[in-house]
């Protein structure tokens, strides 16, 4: 099998973890600031910086990962966070990859900054989560964002919530109309829908939906937070091994009554053992190498 890719992981530089509340609060960001350190309860955020995530990946056999932006809720914090994806992949070009955050609330500002993200060498948009960024798909903004997207022949990652979830992963729920909007009105944009789409994929059982969700990718991001781990055989069986991809949303604890440090291991090996070999090229990274264009690259 080929070099194992990660589809969805964030990372932050020492600065930030250092003192996430200092530094959530000092930006405005009140979202995040609640979810990697909440007033309550125990966070599952892990910490690690570019050398420790280069390790973690040695050990797991982990070619390739892609950082993905936050659902910040100001563009001034996603262009702070494009700055480190560039610098870390000017640095390690062979083993990180980028998509840029953008906050489509702040209009041409956001717009300007995704497109200097993207000419810095980013090659995707998000992760996304309009609840969280006070946007909905209906707004001309994000029709730009996906504009742009088209334009440059991107995929835009969305944090997708089931609408029966309750965990510490994302409160916000999505209601599945608006993504049927959203596919319906930008047929040929490229979307990854976190999380195994919060579900979506069982209603591609039905033939409109399936076509309708065809340039739909599901990642698996925190799925031992979220699903039974029969979730990656229900999902192929349900709409094929083409649209996955294997995501850990590492440094993030999932599997906190275990471990309480960040690692690629028993995601892989418990993904890995779900699958066959053929739907382990797939899905462990042939679908991203495929949707990257990654072998056309230098």
């Amino acid at each position: 099998m080929p070099g194992v890719l990660d589809s969805h992981i964030h990372m932050y530089p020492p600065e930030v973890f250092a003192d996430p509340v200092a530094w959530g609060t000092a930006r405005g960001e009140t979202w995040w600031t609640s979810c990697v350190a909440p007033a309550e309860g125990t966070s599952l955020q892990g910490w690690a910086d570019v050398p420790k995530l280069l390790a973690d990946m040695d050990r797991a056999g982990i070619e390739k990962c892609v950082m993905l932006g936050w659902y910040w809720e100001h563009q001034e914090t996603c262009d702070i966070q494009a700055g480190w994806f560039v610098d870390w992949i000017r640095q390690h070009p062979d083993r990180l990859i980028g998509f840029a955050p953008v906050q489509p609330a702040d209009g041409q500002k956001a717009f300007d900054g995704l497109q200097r993200a993207l000419d810095a060498g980013l090659s995707g948009i998000g992760e996304m989560l309009p609840q969280a960024q006070g946007f909905s798909f209906e707004d001309d903004n994000w029709a730009r964002v996906v504009e742009i997207a088209m334009e440059r022949d991107v995929p835009i990652n969305i944090h997708v919530t089931s609408p029966l979830s309750a965990s510490y992963v994302s409160t916000h729920e999505t209601p599945l109309d608006g993504y049927l909007r959203l596919v319906t009105r930008f047929p040929e944009a490229k979307f990854i829908l976190a999380h195994f789409g919060g579900g979506i994929p069982f209603y591609e059982l039905k033939p409109r939906v399936r076509e309708l969700f065809r340039n739909c990718y599901y990642d698996t991001a925190a799925s031992p937070l979220i699903y039974d781990q029969r979730i990656f055989r229900t999902v192929i069986d349900t709409i094929g091994p083409d649209r996955v991809l294997f995501g850990t949303d590492y440094p993030l604890l999932c599997y906190p009554r275990d471990t309480l440090e960040p690692d690629f291991d028993r995601q892989r090996a418990d993904a890995v053992r779900m699958l066959t070999p053929a739907e382990q090229e797939k899905v462990m990274g042939g679908n991203l190498r495929k949707l990257l264009r990654l072998d056309a690259r230098p």
